[in-house]
């Protein structure tokens, strides 16, 4: 396991690591175990625990983490691939990863060293939970800000050692504005200790994520443990911190989403290949009609993770030099991210209604069907992504036609 042992300099570390880098092969290995944690009735609020250590175990928290500070650095297509990988075993598992694998990638990432020392000098890795909606409020003074909130959809928080909330800072009783004219928002991490949790998680859909309502109850929260909460200024380099903490947000909920659909056709092939309709006397698999629609949406599968794939490497590549992303490749990511949701709704869909096997739990299919509905709520795909990165990608195309 991952162990960082602090220096005298503040946000320096010594590191010791597993010598595997394989981590889909790692998230692999836990299959069994996610598989039958999730079917439990105890483990149908939050993530249970056994998963949790078996996750911290296998390092998979830490994948984006810089080398600094223990973490491996990581690939963010091999982040991709590895959330894919969980999910597939259960979409809450992969939901409350990806959750808290963003949330520790902003910590280490944007945090002061002072607070990066504090947060990752114990004796085990941490974990983070946070939301990213600025519903707290905060007053400076001097070196400290008075302030607190209510914050909702913390995933993965029952199991998190730091959370953060982002806060709207006032000043004579309005809020500050920045020099873009936005109001000037801090993010905090705080310790567990320092947070209220709320139970009320009770939804239809990933309800395993344990993505309980909490609060910031007022208090005193020195400078050096807030962040800018619109991510402008990493304090250490990495691959993801040149793509932004925006666009790893991004491929984390990619991930997940297509974990869900490559189970879903793991599902169909499996039950339609066992099963025959009223009547047949042939499998539902032999139909000319069902191998049509899985061909179709096997192939559906197929190109979202593939642009996807490429999508993200191309905007790695460019982060690798030392560059920031483009507004483009920005836009090339939330088109694709919405896409791909859009996809594997409609993959797992179809593999629900073709077997007709879902109605009794418990039920594989029954299952990825509401989180997958679920999943694609989320407002990182709202459809306002399209209405956002078109005018971009209709200005490109139209470029090409009149150099063509």
């Amino acid at each position: 396991m991952i162990t960082a042992q602090l220096d005298e300099t503040p946000g320096t570390t010594t590191i010791s690591r597993s010598s595997s880098t394989d981590f889909v092969a790692r998230a692999k290995t836990l299959r069994a175990l996610i598989e039958s944690e999730a079917a439990k009735a105890e483990n149908s609020n939050t993530l249970s625990l056994k998963v949790v250590e078996a996750m911290r175990e296998q390092e998979l928290f830490w994948l984006l983490v810089p080398k600094s500070l223990g973490g491996t650095e990581g690939s963010v297509i091999t982040f991709i691939k590895m959330l894919e990988e969980i999910a597939r075993s259960d979409g809450s598992s992969g939901w409350s990863l990806m959750a808290n694998s963003a949330a520790t990638v902003v910590a280490s990432h944007f945090c002061s060293d002072a607070h990066v020392a504090r947060m990752f000098g114990g004796k085990r890795m941490p974990i983070m939970a946070a939301t990213y909606m600025p519903t707290g409020k905060a007053v400076l003074n001097r070196d400290t800000y008075r302030g607190g909130g209510r914050y909702s959809f913390g995933s993965g928080i029952a199991h998190a050692d730091w959370v953060a909330g982002a806060l709207v800072v006032h000043e004579n009783g309005s809020p500050q504005k920045q020099a873009d004219g936005k109001p000037r928002v801090v993010g905090a991490f705080l310790s567990k200790e320092q947070i209220r949790l709320h139970g009320n998680w009770d939804v239809v859909g990933l309800q395993s994520t344990g993505s309980f309502d909490y609060e910031i109850p007022e208090q005193d929260i020195p400078v050096d443990w807030t962040f800018n909460q619109y991510w402008t200024e990493p304090r250490r380099g990495s691959n993801v911190a040149g793509m932004g903490a925006l666009a790893t947000v991004y491929s984390g909920h990619t991930g997940v989403i297509l974990g869900m659909a490559n189970r879903a056709l793991e599902e169909v092939a499996r039950i339609a290949t066992q099963r025959k309709r009223l009547g047949s006397t042939e499998t539902i698999a032999s139909t000319q009609i069902f191998r049509i629609e899985f061909a179709k949406h096997e192939a559906l599968y197929r190109a979202a993770r593939a642009l996807v794939l490429q999508v993200f490497a191309d905007a790695e590549a460019t982060a690798n030099t030392g560059k920031a992303i483009s507004n483009m490749q920005l836009q090339r990511i939330r088109q694709t991210c919405t896409w791909a949701h859009q996809a594997a709704r409609d993959v797992v869909r179809f593999s629900y209604d073709a077997v007709s096997a879902s109605l009794r739990k418990p039920s594989v299919l029954g299952k990825y069907l509401v989180d997958v509905s679920v999943g694609a709520q989320h407002i990182v795909v709202d459809p306002m992504t399209l209405v956002d990165a078109a005018p971009l990608l209709i200005e490109s195309w139209a470029d090409a036609g009149a150099s063509a």
